[in-house]
């Protein structure tokens, strides 16, 4: 039914950006949104909701800003919200079968976001993740992570000189299959015997946007050292009274990086060719940390 609409709507309605035509029995909101610095600003999040509080819109800007969507003629509240920055809502009145243009909506950063104190911040193990998750051979995803480690990060007065440094046991390997976990620490992988530890030392960090910045470093594996870029998430910082922590000052961050097998000298076509159960060539990592300043 509705795309008999669709085509009894006149040309005229779709608008000079070309937009599809609209529904008659409802309208079309237009919008783009940008930063602080007037960057266009996708993956932001726009949800709209009607007089009873029901949920009318959803979706997310595109990689140019931008966010269109079909409602139902009336009243709806309008939010945008995005990381590291302020939500934005107002009130929009849509008629039916209208184009409402909103035009550019600039988002604030969210002051409670703002860099930590300097500082020596030590991981806290029990509240720090560092996952993986490899193709096996084209068929299936492999999830493991390391389960020792240590990390230190040295928060300068500019937050932009900081550094990190993280130490991984390569033998603490767990993908939940001990024979699948013994390959990785043979020679094939890993080679523990050889190789312990895998390191990790920052170079520099860049900001992007509120909360988003770039930790670029250099990680060893194997006896290799190669550049690495953590495409990180800064979620703040506070202070955590509980059992046996009083009040420690904490910090926290997620990174994600893509690893490529080939980079540190682990040959595919070795191991797969001798049939063993194997992961693939790019390994997807994800760090969670939860770090403590230390007194």
């Amino acid at each position: 039914m509705i795309f008999g609409k669709l085509r009894r709507r006149p040309r005229h309605g779709a608008g000079a950006a070309g937009l599809l035509p609209t529904p008659l029995d409802s309208g079309v909101i237009t919008l783009q949104v940008q930063d602080e610095r007037g960057q266009l600003l996708p993956g932001a999040v726009v949800t709209l909701t009607g007089r009873l509080n029901q949920r009318t819109a959803h979706g997310v800007t595109d990689n140019y800003g931008s966010f269109t969507t079909s409602v139902s003629p009336g009243t709806h509240r309008l939010s945008i919200s995005a990381g590291g920055y302020r939500r934005s809502s107002t009130q929009v009145e849509v008629g039916v079968n209208q184009h409402l243009q909103l035009g550019t909506v600039r988002l604030e950063p969210d002051e409670s976001l703002k860099p930590p104190l300097p500082g020596r911040y030590r991981f806290d193990p029990y509240h720090t993740e560092i996952r993986f998750t490899a193709p096996h051979i084209g068929m299936s995803k492999i999830h493991g992570a390391f389960r020792e480690f240590d990390g230190v990060v040295e928060v300068a007065e500019r937050f932009e000189d900081s550094r990190i440094e993280v130490v991984i046991d390569a033998a603490s390997v767990d993908t939940g299959v001990a024979m699948r976990d013994e390959h990785l620490r043979s020679a094939d992988f890993f080679d523990v015997a050889n190789h312990p530890h895998l390191r990790f030392t920052s170079d520099r960090f860049t900001h992007l946007r509120a909360d988003r910045w770039s930790v670029s470093g250099h990680l060893t594996l194997r006896g290799t050292t190669r550049p690495v870029e953590l495409a990180t998430t800064y979620l703040g910082q506070r202070k955590w009274q509980g059992p046996g922590f009083d009040g420690d000052l904490r910090v926290a961050c997620h990174s994600t990086a893509t690893l490529h097998r080939e980079d540190f000298a682990v040959n595919w076509k070795a191991t797969l060719a001798k049939g063993i159960a194997v992961v693939g060539a790019t390994i997807d990592l994800e760090i969670g940390v939860q770090a403590v300043r230390e007194q």
